[in-house]
């Protein structure tokens, strides 16, 4: 969906250098967005279907479909980045071993970097339940998000480490209260960007 949205900027900034804004079609699955046309004097002109332009003049804009998109438009798609992944490793109750079980996912995370240009950026979160103390969650949290790091380094990618971090029990604290037992609070979050 965000790819969406920059898309359709990308669109109505590369407009706004010329005398006319396009809305192209969305991938596959995805609702076409709507960009609005501004004009002081003749009010607005909105554009909610795909493959259509507005053409800005003295008289206003003037809105009609494309014959066929410009080809150039297929570079300038090409150049936008992959929506973000989210991919959730569960880890059992006071563990932060690798088990075969979450290497199919670690597996997923590697394919995912692998299709992506260089420069992408992965985050690697810890959390925990907020059962026991608030130190130990820390110190699990964080040693599960290093499993998981070292687990994908190992695949050779390439993880900063202050893009590792333990968030401890907060999150299932802040949503449960304290104490409760919560397996889906127990699990790395791994962000591909």
């Amino acid at each position: 969906m965000m790819r969406a949205a920059i898309a359709a900027t990308a669109i109505l900034l590369t407009g706004c250098a010329t005398d006319r804004v396009v809305l192209l079609d969305n991938e596959p699955g995805h609702p076409v967005g709507a960009i609005a046309v501004l004009d002081d004097e003749r009010g607005e002109t909105v554009l909610d279907t795909a493959n259509t332009q507005a053409r800005l003049g003295a008289s206003g804009a003037r809105v009609s479909a494309l014959a066929r998109p410009d080809p150039s438009f297929d570079a300038l798609m090409a150049t936008l980045p992959a929506d973000v992944s989210r991919f959730d490793i569960p880890f059992p109750v006071g563990d932060a071993d690798i088990l075969s079980v979450q290497q199919s996912i670690i597996d997923q995370i590697n394919s995912a970097v692998g299709e992506r240009p260089p420069g992408v950026q992965i985050e690697v979160a810890g959390f925990t339940d907020s059962t026991g103390d608030e130190g130990s969650n820390n110190a699990l949290s964080m040693e599960r998000a290093r499993a998981v790091a070292e687990a994908l380094r190992a695949g050779g990618i390439s993880i900063e480490d202050g893009d590792i971090i333990g968030r401890g029990e907060y999150d299932a604290q802040a949503a449960l209260g304290d104490g409760v037992s919560d397996e889906s609070y127990r699990r790395v979050t791994v962000i591909v960007r």
